[in-house]
């Protein structure tokens, strides 16, 4: 009877348990989720209906009209900024495949040497077509009624008063783009990094150097954007841009340089990568639209869009997909224009093609949770950011320190290098040694007169001249060293001037060399030195390339590559933890950091190492060089173990001085824990909480590094040596 009674109880307590057990798990479902910043994007491309199926090859903006042109003579208009369009008489069948407006007039081209002009909106298409076998790869207007093609084996046709008059070229490359600013100036790329400039409307041309890394590629579109930049765009993804330098005189056209990447965003996402040394795309046109903002097609469904001259490349979502290839854009306005492509496809934007965020909510940042579970990823990758350039920086540093170190208490003097010999064989090597400090100096004045420099003005030779600056050094040095050598007569004598008496040939070289080199890392700021070694030097885009061949695993055989492993970005969003993005990526940034850092903490160590050398007793060299050993093997067997052992807690500081040094790596675009901190105010505006936790993860990293140094310096204390006492 009790079972009975009690039956009924336990099963409503049971179902009234599964109820709560449900509410609690949503209730925790709930509590556990948070806004996310945008739980999509879409595209900022809308497709438009064409009306034709016919592949869309070129397209113009001519008055107030935008009109497009494609395979099968197919010419359509549209008078609404290109969101409707019409089917338009067109007075040929032939693929019309380039176009340019300017001066008031359109002009395209097309197969079979098919050229037309239009001088208003309303006029009929004038033919002025060239010979039917002529190829023409590229039309440029220089005036209303004339033109400039360009075609294969180096052909250019002249356009004045109708008749076209063929240029000869001594050159055989393939001519695939042509541009003019005005009447006169004017650039023409091809084939092979061919690239050929005009100032005189097209008369005469004269060769232009590609930059290195571009010399092979076939430099596929070009756009003469103002009288001081141009871009141009290769078939492996590459953009060139050339400007004029006020500074050095420099006209525009003359010196190009091949834009380094930084970043490069995939699709759809708003993570991004460090970016190749180009997009790995076939590039097809360039719109530039600003003097940093430019837009790109290219095969596969390519649309992308820059904001920074082409550093920054953000991949926009094409809404036709990946089978369509786009053939060229045209913006109407800094944000409203069209993309055209295979198949009739018409893309129209008005915000520049740049993805819409979608399902946008703003998390609240003032509930520190929600702040560190949307942030923590950044942070993370900041964190390990700093501890990549801290590590090598201490590396680096170290192994510069113990040299220099070695270099600054080298005993090895000029009379200790020549008094092994007798007197006359030193004088005769004086001889060439002085004619080579002469010819060093000589051949440097040219340099140095062509800056214009006067009086405290040649202070500033290093940076003006540094090929000359370092010729006349080595001059001098030189000079010195085979006069000094031509005076020597074994005695070795001072050299006495009224009451001061000096030793040439005591001077130490390598602790000459040593001394410069600290007293200039430990004289100017940290921070310059970071500016000056990535954007003056660019010692990191320098060591970057041959560095990756260097270390390549792929020349023996195997699929890794060392370097480009160690200094890949992750990416740590939650559904790909701790894996590598894109496969091999890299950051000059993050190579100039690491020299940076090491270069100044080399300087700082060194003598703190020397300090450490200086303390060991004079007695323990003695010691070691009577038993037989050399020089370089006492200091390596008995001297340099103890000295480290002895500097331990100096150095320790200079490493921790390193750790906090890295955060002006965010100077440079290195993207540390500084950096992130940054990017993270700027997004949140929660001052306090992202500034709190960038000062506890660095924090975290000189604590555990002071730590470990304490550990170490308990473990090989030498015994007897230092204080000790006490209860």
């Amino acid at each position: 009877m009790h079972e009975a009674e009690s039956g009924l109880p336990k099963a409503a307590v049971g179902q009234g348990l599964a109820r709560v057990v449900a509410i609690a798990a949503v209730v925790l479902l709930m509590a556990g989720s948070t806004p996310g910043q945008a739980s999509g994007f879409t595209s900022g491309w809308e497709v438009v209906e064409s009306g034709t199926s016919e592949d869309l090859l070129t397209a113009a903006h001519f008055g107030d009209q935008v009109w497009a042109f494609g395979t099968g003579g197919v010419i359509l208009n549209s008078i609404d900024n290109g969101i409707s369009w019409e089917n338009t008489d067109s007075p040929t069948t032939s693929d019309i495949r380039h176009s340019d407006s300017d001066f008031g007039s359109l002009i395209i081209s097309g197969d079979s040497g098919l050229v037309l002009l239009k001088s208003s909106v309303d006029d009929e298409w004038t033919d002025i077509s060239l010979p039917e076998d002529s190829q023409v790869n590229g039309v440029s207007l220089t005036g209303s009624q004339g033109a400039i093609a360009v075609g294969n084996n180096g052909t250019i046709w002249e356009l004045e008063d109708g008749e076209w008059t063929e240029i000869s070229l001594s050159i055989e490359s393939d001519l695939l783009g042509v541009s003019f600013i005005d009447e006169n100036l004017g650039i023409v790329v091809g084939s092979g990094g061919t690239i050929l400039f005009s100032s005189d409307g097209g008369e005469n041309w004269e060769y232009r150097e590609a930059p290195e890394g571009a010399g092979d590629s076939d430099i596929v579109s070009v756009e003469f954007y103002s009288p001081t930049r141009i871009y141009a765009i290769t078939d492996d993804g590459s953009i060139l841009i050339s400007m004029s330098n006020v500074v050095t005189g420099t006209d525009v056209g003359y010196v190009w340089t091949l834009v380094e990447f930084e970043r490069h965003y995939p699709p759809g996402t708003n993570e991004y990568i460090l970016g190749p040394e180009n997009l790995d795309v076939e590039l097809t046109s360039v719109e530039v639209v600003s003097t940093s903002k430019l837009l790109m097609t290219g095969a596969g469904g390519y649309l992308s869009m820059s904001i920074n001259g082409g550093t920054i490349v953000s991949q926009q979502i094409n809404p036709l997909g990946n089978e369509t290839s786009f053939n060229g854009i045209v913006m109407v306005t800094g944000f409203t224009g069209i993309a055209i492509g295979d198949g009739g496809s018409i893309l129209w934007t008005d915000n520049a093609g740049a993805d819409d965020q979608v399902g946008f909510v703003v998390p609240e940042y003032g509930n520190f949770g929600v702040f560190v579970d949307e942030t923590k990823e950044m942070f993370l990758s900041g964190f390990i950011a700093t501890l990549k350039i801290v590590a090598f920086g201490i590396v680096l540093g170290f192994f510069l320190g113990i040299t220099l170190a070695m270099c600054k208490t080298s005993p090895t003097s000029l009379r200790y290098i020549v008094e092994r010999y007798e007197p006359r064989y030193v004088r005769v090597a004086g001889i060439p040694i002085l004619g080579a400090g002469i010819f060093q100096i000589y051949s440097a004045i040219p340099g140095t007169t062509d800056l214009g420099l006067q009086g405290i003005e040649y202070i500033f030779l290093p940076v003006g001249a540094p090929e000359s600056f370092l010729r006349i050094l080595l001059g001098i040095a030189l000079t010195f060293v085979g006069l000094l050598f031509l005076s020597n007569d074994g005695e070795f004598a001072k050299i006495r001037i009224k009451s001061i008496s000096l030793n040439p040939w005591r001077v130490r070289p390598l602790n000459t060399i040593a001394t410069v080199y600290t007293d200039f890392f430990r004289n100017t700021p940290l921070i310059v030195q970071f500016l000056f070694i990535h954007f003056g030097v660019r010692l990191g885009a320098l060591i970057q390339g041959p560095g990756l061949d260097i270390f390549s695993f792929e020349n023996i055989g195997g699929n890794h590559n060392f370097i480009t492993d160690i200094f890949a970005r992750y990416d740590y969003s939650e559904s790909n933890y701790g894996t590598l993005i894109g496969g091999v990526l890299y950051d000059s940034a993050f190579i100039s950091a690491i020299c940076a850092l090491g270069f100044n903490s080399g300087a700082y160590q060194c003598e703190t190492i020397r300090g450490a050398i200086q303390a060991i007793p004079s007695a323990q060299m003695e010691a070691g060089r009577s038993i037989g050993l050399t020089y370089l093997q006492t200091m390596r067997r008995v001297i340099m173990p103890q000295a480290i052992r002895i500097c331990i807690p100096p150095m320790g500081n200079e490493m921790v001085n390193l750790v906090l040094n890295s955060s002006l790596a965010m100077i440079i675009g290195y993207a540390e824990l500084t950096r992130q901190g940054k990017l993270i105010v700027a997004s949140t505006f929660q001052y306090a909480y992202a500034w709190g936790m960038v000062l506890i993860s660095y924090f975290v990293v000189t604590w555990t590094l002071a730590l470990f140094l304490r550990w170490m310096e308990e473990k090989t204390r030498i015994p007897g040596l230092g204080m000790t006492g006490g209860n």
